[in-house]
């Protein structure tokens, strides 16, 4: 049997069996993978199964199966070890926000090494903190959906005032019943007019309203969106 390596980034881990655990990996060579790890949750294992802690960044060798079957991990290793992700709440909680809606995005399980490299990026600039934490999501998902292929474009205006979910542009009229209203489309605008680094002061209403939003513009824009279980977790960190 043909064995593979990859790095990869976990995206969801579940029990199975008393001492086992399947995980989902998105590798960068690979695409999305589904493992099954045996005997990794006992006792002589200590803590084994900490490597497959949602958000880390691993190597791995595995034995090649087709991709709707599940495959075993021959070795894994950290590729990168995080200075703040399993400490800091802030970190963690828009992290796990982060893993959701990149796994709810992902249409196909074939590589896409330039997506697999937009997450990397973000998940270490997240925990080296190099980000605005309070629109780290926001400005994550409009990242993202640049790189999909339905970013939103910024022509706001004095006359192009309203953010229409459906056409992903700022129109003039409300004629469509997605949209956001005038004063939270500035504050879009604002948000796709700046850095990643960059400080906007938005009211808390006014940025959860925002990630509403995103996440409704994601709804209408790919099939099958799921809803973020994590978004009330992210909401009471931030």
């Amino acid at each position: 049997m043909k064995i593979y390596e990859t790095q990869g980034i976990i995206l969801r881990t579940i029990k199975y069996s008393e001492t086992s655990i399947i995980c989902d990996i998105y590798t960068r060579e690979r695409g999305l993978r589904s493992y099954i790890v045996s005997g990794v949750r006992t006792a002589r294992k200590g803590g084994a199964a900490a490597i497959y802690q949602p958000t880390n960044i691993v190597q791995l060798v595995s034995y090649d199966v087709d991709t709707d079957k599940l495959a075993r991990i021959k070795d894994i290793n950290l590729a990168h070890h995080y200075k703040h992700m399993h400490l800091d709440i802030v970190v963690s909680s828009t992290a796990i926000f982060m893993i959701e809606i990149a796994r709810n995005s992902i249409q196909e399980r074939e590589p896409n090494v330039d997506f697999y490299d937009l997450l990397l990026e973000w998940f270490i600039r997240v925990d080296e903190h190099h980000v605005f934490f309070a629109l780290a999501p926001h400005r994550f998902m409009i990242n993202l959906s640049i790189h999909i292929g339905f970013g939103p474009m910024n022509n706001h205006s004095s006359i192009n005032s309203y953010f229409d979910f459906l056409e992903g542009s700022f129109e003039s009229t409300t004629g469509s019943p997605y949209f956001l209203d005038a004063e939270d489309s500035e504050a879009f605008s604002k948000i796709l007019d700046s850095t990643i680094d960059e400080t906007i002061q938005l009211p808390k209403s006014q940025r959860d309203r925002l990630l509403d939003a995103l996440i409704k513009y994601y709804k209408l824009h790919i099939t099958g969106f799921r809803e973020i279980k994590s978004l009330d977790v992210l909401r009471s960190i931030l």
